[in-house]
């Protein structure tokens, strides 16, 4: 589950923690950055995986990137009217 949100430079950083007899670890982070683009045709998103478990999907990655693709897609709409 992510459970920490950190800023950046550039962006945001999701920390995914898992809870095993009381402990803590992380298991992976997602750096999710937004930077112009080098053509000048808008802002490019990246979201780059790290930590442990960067080959594998952390729980709740997949919920967690769409509500932010959906989040994104929506401020584009309204930044264009």
């Amino acid at each position: 589950m992510c459970k920490q949100v950190d800023k950046v430079e550039g962006g945001i950083r999701l920390g995914f923690i898992g809870i095993d007899d009381g402990a803590t670890s992380l298991l992976a982070y997602i750096d999710c950055l937004v930077s112009p683009a080098t053509d000048g045709s808008g802002f490019v998103f990246r979201a780059i995986r790290n930590g442990a478990m960067k080959d594998m999907e952390p729980p709740g990655e997949p919920r967690i990137m769409r509500s932010l693709l959906m989040a994104l897609q929506k401020s584009i709409q309204i930044a264009r009217v």
